[in-house]
């Protein structure tokens, strides 16, 4: 495999930003739930998670695979895996476990059924190489499924009416992500990842996180993104993100939304699956 250097990750590792990424995950569960059914996903199956973080991913994927299943989860951030096993264990998943190292070069064990992911290949150098590597871990027939990001920094708002403070931190957001070199299209992207992988061209889907009123729980997702991107903001110099007052945020894109009578509008997450030839 060719070395490249990585896009930097975004995200600060602390136990701020791990108890975020926990978070966002209820927020997008359903959909990942979704894209796995879909892909075939079924008791008994032994999977990999890849870029597994705190686990919500491979808790999943467990409970789809059942007690007679297993899911084999793998992060290079040690840390936040010690964070995952001590969720399984509270929750007494037996058939989960976790391993530090990189998919594209660590031993990862016996060819499995289906091999997972959840906003990871839009902060590897090479995506489809990294697909390639990780579907050599799946026997043929296998299931290979990916959930990305696309953020399109040319795309008006998609929420209702346009101008808000949510529109405003978004492309905070997205600047920052741009700057810091990650693969901002990489849901769009995972069509021709697949196919230059040497896999099928894979069934899609895109959702993304609507919501309005004061009960929405992504004022609070926003604001904790942008809370765990402000020391990169720093770094990369974007002088507007001083503008946001991160500790009252979550309640101003609140206000702000009911005020306007907002429907707002999260970037698309879109999911791909194929089967390995």
């Amino acid at each position: 495999m060719t070395l490249q250097t990585d896009p930097a990750y975004v995200f600060e590792r602390s136990s701020d930003e791990y108890m975020r990424l926990t978070r966002q995950a209820a927020l997008t569960e359903a959909m990942t739930d979704r894209l796995f059914r879909d892909a075939g996903i079924t008791p008994g199956m032994r999977v990999l998670d890849v870029g597994s973080g705190v686990g919500d991913v491979a808790l999943l994927a467990a409970r789809l695979v059942g007690p007679h299943g297993s899911v084999v989860g793998i992060d290079i951030d040690g840390t936040a895996l010690q964070v995952a096993r001590a969720r399984a264990g509270t929750l007494g998943f037996q058939n989960l476990t976790f391993n530090e190292g990189d998919v594209r070069s660590a031993e990862t064990g016996a060819h499995f059924d289906a091999a997972v992911g959840r906003l990871v290949l839009g902060y590897l150098a090479d995506p489809a190489e990294a697909l390639r590597a990780i579907a050599e871990r799946v026997h043929p027939g296998g299931i290979v499924a990916f959930q990305e990001l696309d953020l399109d920094p040319g795309v008006p708002s998609r929420s209702f009416p346009e101008g808000t403070l949510w529109d405003q931190t978004g492309r905070l957001v997205i600047e920052t992500f741009a700057r810091a070199g990650t693969h901002l299209r990489m849901g769009r992207q995972l069509y021709g990842s697949y196919l230059a992988a040497g896999l099928p061209a894979p069934a899609m889907r895109e959702e993304a996180i609507v919501g309005a009123g004061p009960g929405f729980a992504g004022y609070a997702w926003l604001a904790g993104v942008a809370r765990s991107l402000a020391p990169l903001m720093a770094r990369l110099g974007i002088d507007d993100a001083q503008q946001l007052d991160l500790d009252t945020l979550a309640e101003r894109l609140r206000d702000d939304a009911v005020a306007r009578g907002a429907v707002v509008w999260g970037p698309a997450l879109i999911g791909a699956h194929a089967r390995r030839p």
